[in-house]
């Protein structure tokens, strides 16, 4: 196995030891640039723990959620990646002495690790609790839970609403044995049910949903596996899970290298209202850590776009035995 310097060499991290020491550095800068060799040292010489495995619908890694609250809670969300698309329908729900409202697409990073945590857990068991156990999930990412108006619970609870009244339609498009085009959808919630609940005092909540049995077992078809080491060092950028999760479903599985263009990628993983031009800045910044989190992943920043090449997964498949899992699409 390689010593760190040998590992830091080979992954193209010596630069970043030396800019660590570097007299221009800024404290902040240094603190940061000190975490990504730490985590890259950790993911390249350990193995992940069982406890470490996470997974995600393969459909979920290729597109995205919006990154920020949309503009407006009854609009619908697509994206497209290739011959797959999803379309996010919000849900609506009963108010007292009023109208019914709708709840909203979901959003941010928060929906995103919610995702995470639920498939992970539905994995195991259509019955999932997301409420002492992803409190425990968040707090494992390194992420504060806390309660009262500022708290991160409210948001939590939000986010969990939004998810488990949304209509979510995964659609490809493919051909038939006599090369005819044919388009195969798959339109369900992610959930049959949501109970949320406060503790007496206020600071606990509690939340338990039953995952659909149709999803459940398309997951349990297209789950693909991420590494929660990894996920913990991007948890807070909603742009930076977006990629981490959508190169380890393609890397893997690419039999030579695929450049994906700016307007490409816009369409997967870009938010409405930004332009390619933008995102291709967003990509820049987060691609430090990104890259971090997935030391393995072999991707190039070209100026039209990202170069993908074959890669090592994520979690090494001799991690999955034990989960019954195929290959997603």
């Amino acid at each position: 196995m390689l010593n760190l310097t040998g590992q830091l060499e080979m992954l193209g991290l010596d630069e970043t030891k030396r800019r660590v020491t570097a007299e221009g550095a800024t404290p902040a800068e240094r603190k940061r640039l000190l975490r990504r060799v730490e985590v890259t040292h950790e993911l390249m010489s350990e193995l992940p723990a069982a406890e470490d495995l996470s997974f995600l619908h393969s459909g979920l890694c290729q597109t995205c959620l919006p990154h920020s609250r949309p503009a407006e809670n009854h609009a619908i969300w697509r994206r497209r990646s290739g011959r797959f698309s999803l379309l996010v329908q919000p849900g609506a729900v009963d108010t007292s002495g009023g109208e019914p409202r709708y709840v909203g697409v979901p959003y941010g990073p928060k929906a995103r690790l919610i995702l995470i945590h639920l498939q992970t857990e539905g994995i195991r068991s259509r019955t999932v609790s997301l409420g002492p156990s992803l409190s425990a999930f968040l707090r494992s990412l390194g992420l504060p839970v806390s309660g009262g108006p500022r708290g991160s619970i409210g948001a939590i609870r939000e986010q969990s609403l939004r998810i488990a009244r949304c209509s979510f339609t995964m659609q490809w498009s493919d051909t038939d044995a006599a090369g005819a085009e044919r388009t195969v959808i798959s339109d369900t919630r992610l959930v049959d049910g949501l109970e949320l609940w406060r503790a007496s005092n206020g600071g606990e909540w509690s939340a338990t949903v039953e995952l659909s049995e149709r999803f459940h077992e398309h997951l349990r078809q297209h789950a693909v596996p991420l590494d929660k080491r990894g996920i913990a060092h991007v948890s807070g950028n909603s742009l930076g899970l977006d990629l981490y999760t959508l190169f380890a479903y393609r890397l893997p599985r690419l039999q030579r290298d695929v450049h994906l263009r700016w307007y490409a990628l816009q369409g997967q993983i870009g938010s409405n209202e930004a332009q390619a031009f933008n995102l291709a800045q967003r990509i820049r910044e987060v691609m430090p850590d990104v890259l971090t989190a997935y030391p393995h992943a072999n991707v190039e920043i070209t100026s039209h776009g990202l170069l993908l090449k074959p890669s090592k997964s994520a979690v090494p498949k001799t991690m999955l035995n034990g989960f019954r899992l195929v290959e997603g699409r």
